[in-house]
């Protein structure tokens, strides 16, 4: 944990200086584009400037759109991202001054000044949260399309402020302050072009081509996009960050529920080689009684790729497909947006002109003549590759999908394949980071169509902004097997978090390479394993060394005992998790959750990328040091349990916690309530009865369990049930609130079995064998006293 001394008095006059200078300093070198008319509309304001149209729309109380264009046409090509073009537009006023244009809203102010267009965003105390100081449209020709460079310049105010966003990036950096981040889809680095700062707003820049926000110099912040029709972002206001991607998520769509078993644990490897291969290694999981819901095929299932036929070495897939499913297995595949020579799918796409315009994909590691990515921008060819998804894969019981390559492919070039060619829809240049929103959503909406019984789930190495409407879960692409890498993963998972994307996991133990047979490597395996258990989605993969398998008896019987250990805890919490996944869909919450979520104005927890919330209850702190017995771990205002022993701690304080290798540090908030399931070996073997409600005393808490049928889009009908739970401290009493709604197969009667934790009393993955109340629950309303 980096911890930052307060300047000197004197170093921070200095400072204070500088920045003045620097800031009339700007004024000066920057044309001024002054306001020569505002004229007001039903939906906002039109000003017209020295050079160009501005128009800011009021879209809600804590959104506005702004557009800044050369005409007040404001024409617009496709934009495949937006989900809502139509608003209600709420109460606003328009004040004007000599000075300024202000619109206020019943949440924020936003003035613009007459004398350059500059616009400041403030709270409605006046207080400024930040400034759009100036912003240029440059004509230029790319990829022979007539159009322009976008750029945006941006006064930062805050001198604590942090930025974080913009997708998942390999950098190791958690705060964007003082960096600069390039927008452009490669293997490991996704890109969204969401910024969410910690003074409480954020930005979207509606742009779809390659962009960068650059902060190198930590007061300003400059916004740019090599091809352009305007300057076109959103602003949202939260200030809490949670209203801020739930804006996001209104404006780009809400992340559908995953079916149940997506919650549980995926086994996977690079890779499976044969149907006998798959079947077998599911079956021993059940032999060994390991919870487990999935296992996934990689690559080179096929004979030639995008034919989706299977070789030799699957003599009947749809039998493979019904022994797993018999063992209460899902089997996900990996589907490719490329096509191979010689095969009959390549050759009537090439007669659509449905490839890439003028584009072979020949690079390493393929080596293939004449390798063809499919244009996703065309809807015909997005319906045929669903068509041929869903005749040889879906039809036979598959049941989800592994995206491979949605950048599309990177390797073997610096820049992104698209670039330099025309599209469909356009050129290249314009959406080229549009493919992994465009394919994903091929086959989201072609499941969607010909079934309602299966939930979707789509694990893409790449998202943009708006992925989260097609259920995608993204992950971090071909990572190396080391601790280096292993680190970097946790800011880069917490910064795709607040991009908007709920969804996310990596290759537990890296891509490339690691063998089960060295101790050290085990080592990294059990630690990365750890930390993984409380990510959005829990799944192993990895190319490891023959004859070594990635399966958790692999790491020897020390690391399978801990690795099985925190399987069953994964299993234990999907009350609590599959109650998480119902917030995330209905209320656009975030389970996997930085510091900085729910202590935004915590200036230590503002720089911390290394801890983070699973849900409103669970600490965790990663081990990502080789040999470590211990780690720094920052307790925020609160009151604290240590989930192993129920020590109490009270923050905000720095803990040196216990981290054997058998022990993540976890630490769980006073006011929570933890819904543990009973021990299972797959998330529906049995009905989720008995319920332990852990009650972790010291504050007030509320938590919502959901259910359903675990599957299927009847709850999008109201198909399904909620039971509020209350804490109440002062009165020392746990309300079940009566249950809401209903479901086929629900439990009419269970029983919960209140734990009060504490010290050596409702702690660790275990169940309390001596609950303090049994409950008898049958729909109406209980209390329980302490």
């Amino acid at each position: 944990m980096i911890r930052l001394r307060p300047a000197p008095s004197s170093l921070r006059l200095f400072f204070l200086v500088v920045g003045v200078f620097l800031t009339t300093a700007h004024a000066q070198w920057t044309p001024r584009n002054p306001v020569t008319a505002a004229q007001k509309q039903a939906d906002g304001v039109l000003f017209t400037q020295k050079t160009g149209f501005l128009k800011l729309q009021v879209c809600a109380d804590s959104i506005v759109h702004l557009v800044y264009a050369p005409t007040a046409a404001f024409e617009k090509h496709a934009n495949f991202v937006i989900a809502k073009t139509s608003w209600d537009t709420p109460q606003w006023t328009m004040e004007e001054s000599p000075e300024e244009v202000t619109v206020t809203t019943a949440r924020l102010k936003v003035g613009v000044a007459r004398i350059d267009g500059s616009i400041t965003y403030r709270e409605l105390d006046g207080k400024p949260l930040v400034q759009d100081a100036n912003r240029w449209l440059t004509p230029v020709k790319v990829n022979g399309e007539d159009t322009f460079r976008a750029e945006a310049f941006v006064n930062i105010y805050g001198s604590h402020e942090g930025l974080y966003g913009l997708g998942q990036h390999q950098s190791g950096v958690w705060n964007y302050r003082g960096e600069s981040v390039d927008i452009s889809q490669d293997n490991t680095n996704i890109a969204v072009p969401l910024l969410v700062s910690s003074k409480g707003y954020g930005i979207y820049w509606n742009n779809e081509s390659r962009s960068r926000f650059n902060n190198r110099f930590a007061n300003y912040l400059y916004i740019s996009s090599e091809v352009a029709d305007a300057v076109d972002y959103y602003f949202f206001y939260g200030p809490e960050i949670d209203t801020i991607v739930a804006d996001y998520r209104e404006l780009t769509g809400q992340a559908p529920m995953l079916g149940k078993w997506a919650y549980g644990f995926w086994q996977c490897k690079n890779r499976y080689k044969s149907q006998d291969e798959v079947v077998a290694i599911a079956r021993k999981y059940r032999e060994l009684h390991i919870p487990a819901d999935n296992i996934v095929q990689d690559w080179f299932w096929w004979n030639r790729k995008g034919e989706f036929v299977f070789n030799k070495n699957y003599p009947d897939p749809k039998a493979m497909v019904d022994d797993l499913h018999g063992a209460n297995f899902h089997l996900m595949i990996s589907i490719w947006p490329f096509f191979e020579p010689g095969s009959a799918n390549y050759d009537y796409m090439e007669k659509q002109g449905w490839f890439v315009d003028k584009f072979k994909f020949a690079k390493p590691p393929f080596h293939t003549d004449g390798m063809a990515v499919y244009d996703a921008t065309n809807p015909e060819a997005r319906k045929f590759y669903w068509d041929e998804v869903n005749k040889a894969l879906f039809s036979i019981g598959l049941d989800a999908w592994w995206m491979d390559t949605t950048e599309p492919e990177t390797e073997g070039q610096e820049e992104n394949i698209l670039l330099g060619h025309k599209l469909a829809v356009g050129s290249g240049d314009r959406y080229v980071n549009d493919f992994p929103l465009l394919d994903t959503g091929a086959v989201y909406q072609g499941q969607r169509t010909a079934s309602d019984k299966k939930r979707v789930f789509i694990l893409s190495r790449s998202a943009f902004a708006g992925s989260q409407r097609n259920s995608v879960t993204a992950w971090s692409g071909d990572i190396n097997s080391d601790w280096f890498s292993f680190r970097r993963q946790i800011p880069a998972g917490l910064n795709f978090a607040l991009s908007g994307i709920p969804y996310w996991t990596t290759d537990i133990g890296g891509f490339v390479f690691g063998s089960p047979s060295d101790p050290a490597f085990r080592e990294l395996f059990v630690r990365w394993f750890e930390w993984g258990t409380f990510n959005p989605i829990l799944r192993v993969h990895g190319t490891r060394g023959n004859p070594d398998g990635n399966e958790l008896w692999s790491y020897g019987p020390d690391a399978q005992k801990i690795l099985v250990d925190f399987d069953r805890l994964r299993y234990r919490l999907l009350p609590y998790t599959y109650s998480l996944a119902w917030m995330t869909t209905s209320e656009s919450y975030t389970p996997m959750r930085p510091l900085v979520m729910d202590f935004r104005t915590d200036a230590r927890a503002v720089d911390i990328g290394d801890q983070f919330m699973y849900g409103p209850a669970f600490l965790v702190n990663p081990v990502t040091e080789p040999g470590a017995t211990s780690r720094h771990v920052y307790l925020p205002q609160a009151k604290w349990y240590d989930f192993w022993s129920g020590k109490v701690i009270s923050g905000p304080t720095v803990e040196e916690a216990a981290a054997p290798l058998d022990r993540l540090p976890l630490y769980i908030r006073a006011g929570s309530i933890v819904p543990m399931g009973p021990e299972v070996e797959w998330s529906t073997q049995k009905p989720a009865d008995p319920i332990e409600v852990r009650i972790y005393p010291g504050a007030d808490g509320n938590f919502t369990l959901y259910e359903d049928e675990n599957d299927g889009y009847n709850y999008e009908k109201g198909v399904h049930a909620t039971i509020p739970l209350h804490w109440d401290d002062a009165r020392r009493t746990l309300t079940i609130s009566e249950r809401k709604g209903e479901f086929p197969g629900m439990l009419e009667s269970r029983t919960f079995r209140v734990v009060f934790a504490g010290e050596s009393h409702g702690t660790g993955i275990s169940a309390e064998a001596k609950p303090d109340k049994v409950v008898t629950y049958t729909g109406k309303q209980v209390t329980v006293m302490r």
